[in-house]
């Protein structure tokens, strides 16, 4: 009878290590903080989202190139991790630019977006750089000062590119869903 309840505890344990290796990380907290979220210098828009303080929000960036190229690159709290090449529409490449000039993102402050006195921050950088100009502007979600117009840029680009497919985060044990607020 030992033999068998050797087996057993071994069987047990396999399953185990099986469906904890098929989990994706989850990084919280100050953690999230010390994931690098790399430029794409060439971008013509580049959006990083930066996580949250107390949940497992998506980590990723996501950069769109002006031929409509696109590259995505999940780091943590993500549906897809590492990286995977995107392509944009003409189309929705046009919207994007179209929604940036609609907001006169060129003319935000790079710090409008965040409440320096917020308790949690969940950041989320969009760069646009359209020729030789170069504009970044961070904004906070929880947020009240930010304009609508960024949050609905900042969907538009995940929708644009699929990244909001690739961020999302499926149903953990806890029963609850992670993801983005997108």
């Amino acid at each position: 009878m030992p033999r068998l309840e050797g087996w057993i505890a071994a069987i047990l344990l396999g399953a185990v290590l099986q469906a904890c290796a098929g989990a994706q990380p989850v990084v919280v907290g100050r953690h999230a903080d010390e994931l690098e979220l790399p430029e794409q210098p060439d971008a013509l828009i580049q959006m990083r989202r930066q996580g949250c303080p107390r949940e497992a929000c998506p980590i990723y960036t996501v950069s769109i190139f002006p031929d409509g190229s696109a590259l995505y690159e999940g780091r943590a709290n993500v549906a897809v991790l590492g990286q995977k090449r995107l392509r944009v529409t003409a189309g929705d490449l046009s919207a994007l630019i179209n929604a940036i000039d609609a907001m006169d993102f060129l003319d935000s402050a790079g710090n409008c977006c965040v409440c320096p006195d917020a308790a949690e921050q969940r950041l989320v950088t969009v760069d646009y750089r359209p020729g030789t100009v170069t504009k970044t502007v961070r904004h906070d979600e929880g947020c009240p000062r930010a304009p609508p117009a960024l949050s609905a840029l900042e969907r538009l680009i995940d929708r644009s590119t699929g990244a909001e497919q690739l961020a999302y985060l499926p149903i953990r044990s806890a029963g609850t869903r992670r993801s983005g607020s997108f």
